[in-house]
């Protein structure tokens, strides 16, 4: 069975800091000036809605987290570490998590916390139909036992859960908000911070001020926070050095002219980027049944050429899509599909497809602009035409699961624990397995990793990362190397396995 110390299993991965100056080594908790100041942040998204239970991971969370904390918090090492749950164990077949609350904390409409609150938290999100819904896929039922007992109860062991509860399962909102009418525009959490509408406009500023009656003063580093939706990331380098902003997250075109500028840069791991073929079973692009078509596109694409020149090198090219900090991870499938158009042409023409097909997929300012057509281009050498369907920025990730295309472009963030890439992508109700892509291979590897021991779940997941890769259900093209500025005033710790540092990271500098 999956012990607790193989759910941990991946979570002590440590974070990679490259500050450009000094007070880049700064951790939380050590600012002299803690407290007082206001913090700054350019964000590349903005929000469609306050409501947890539609919430999403990467740079959504810096908007989130002001307001609500979870029943477990992650440390910018990944590990789980206390929050609004004191302490949890499991049973011993791991099928049942029970968590001691705290009962000192209230919302900031004045209710209290308690295990009924989390109960309905957790029962909402599992029913509401978010684009995360799929992280509680394993609870079958939530008890409330008193007031600071809570026991969750689970249909399979489910690896990743813990992690997931610091996140936006675990987000606890006040369950009276629930069926209030702004619910979208107005959260009410019990956060270090609460949003203050009145000097707040949606698509220039969200601002944040302290929560002054809660538990932990330790996590209230700033009197003020304010997120600026900036999706252009030369305004945001701009503001950035001007002092309009504090921090934002970068991409590799802008890290010599940050560094030439001399605001600090922390380099951590980012996402893995390339096609995530969502057509399996070849129902909207019957070409995609085939994995001669899918591994005919790995080989297509000149990963190497296309990290130097849009990504300007700041990564490496893989062809899988576990972290290398996964059990999963084996290091000669970074190569399994290299460059080679020849290779690639014969597979289109094994599967009867020498004269190749059209493949529609949505494209939007978000991506690089350089992307699409080197894409486009390389596809094209083996008869494939992409008709890039163009959509807005804010509903870029929602269309990507909307079910309308056989395959996105996209990145994805690397799970320590292999088992959140799992529940993310490849399991049948995994959020991004977006048309519910399985077969009797994964379906039984899948089993054998949730009942395999610590010595063994290793071993299993290597199985299923094998099979993944030969079957081309992913087109990994490469891991990049994730930027973060800051400026002088602030001192800012990466947050493993996180698009950007958690808010708790920040401090101002000495």
């Amino acid at each position: 069975m999956i012990s607790r110390r193989s759910v941990l299993q991946g979570f002590a991965a440590g974070t990679v800091l490259l500050g450009i100056s000094a007070c880049s080594s700064n951790k939380p908790g050590t600012s002299a000036v803690a407290g007082e100041a206001t913090l700054t942040l350019g964000a590349g998204v903005e929000p469609l809605s306050f409501d947890p239970a539609q919430s999403r991971e990467a740079q959504f969370v810096q908007y989130f987290q002001p307001v609500f904390d979870t029943l477990i918090r992650r440390t910018p090492d990944g590990q789980p570490s206390p929050m609004l749950a004191k302490s949890w164990s499991y049973n011993a077949d791991n099928t049942e998590l029970s968590f001691v609350l705290r009962d000192d904390v209230k919302f900031s409409d004045g209710e209290a916390f308690n295990a009924a609150a989390a109960k309905a938290n957790l029962d909402r999100f599992k029913t509401a139909g978010g684009p995360l819904q799929a992280q509680l896929v394993s609870l079958e039922s939530v008890t409330a036992k008193d007031a600071t007992t809570l026991v969750l109860t689970l249909s399979t062991q489910d690896p990743s859960l813990i992690v997931n509860l610091g996140g936006p399962s675990g987000y606890m909102q006040s369950p009276k908000q629930f069926t209030n009418a702004n619910i979208k525009t107005q959260p009410v959490g019990t956060g270090p911070y609460k949003l203050d509408r009145s000097k707040t406009t949606p698509g220039a500023q969200y601002t944040y001020v302290k929560n002054e009656n809660y538990w932990n003063k330790e996590l209230q580093q700033f009197a003020t926070i304010v997120i600026k939706p900036m999706k252009d990331e030369n305004a945001r380098i701009n503001a950035l050095r001007s002092g309009q902003i504090d921090g934002m997250i970068a991409t590799a075109k802008t890290i010599s002219e940050a560094k030439k500028s001399k605001v600090n840069v922390v380099e951590y791991p980012g996402d893995w980027q390339g096609f995530t073929f969502f057509d399996r079973a070849g129902t909207l692009a019957p070409e995609l049944k085939d994995p001669r078509v899918r591994q005919a596109m790995n080989y297509a694409i000149d990963k190497k050429t296309i990290l130097d020149k849009v990504g300007l090198g700041l990564g490496e090219v893989t062809s899988q899509i576990f972290s290398p900090e996964s059990s999963a991870y084996i290091k000669d499938l970074d190569t399994a599909y290299g460059f080679d158009i020849a290779k690639a042409k014969s597979l289109m023409a094994e599967a009867g497809l020498a004269d190749g097909f059209t493949l529609s997929m949505p494209s939007s300012s978000s991506m690089d602009p350089a992307m699409a057509p080197v894409l486009r281009d390389g596809l094209a050498q083996i008869g494939i035409k992409v008709d890039w369907v163009d959509v807005s920025a804010a509903a870029y990730q929602a269309e990507q699961q909307s079910g309308k295309y056989p395959a996105v472009f996209a990145g994805f963030g690397q799970p320590a624990v292999g088992w959140g890439a799992v529940t993310q992508l490849i399991a049948p109700n995994a959020a991004w397995n977006v048309l519910k892509s399985t077969d009797p291979t994964i379906e039984a590897l899948l089993r054998k990793i949730r009942l395999a021991s610590d010595a063994d779940a290793g071993t299993a997941y290597q199985e299923l990362n094998k099979y993944l890769v030969d079957q081309a259900w992913f087109a990994p093209f490469f891991r990049v190397t994730q930027p973060y500025y800051t400026s002088s005033k602030v001192s800012v710790v990466a947050q493993t396995g996180q698009a950007v540092p958690s808010i708790y990271n920040f401090t101002p500098a000495k």
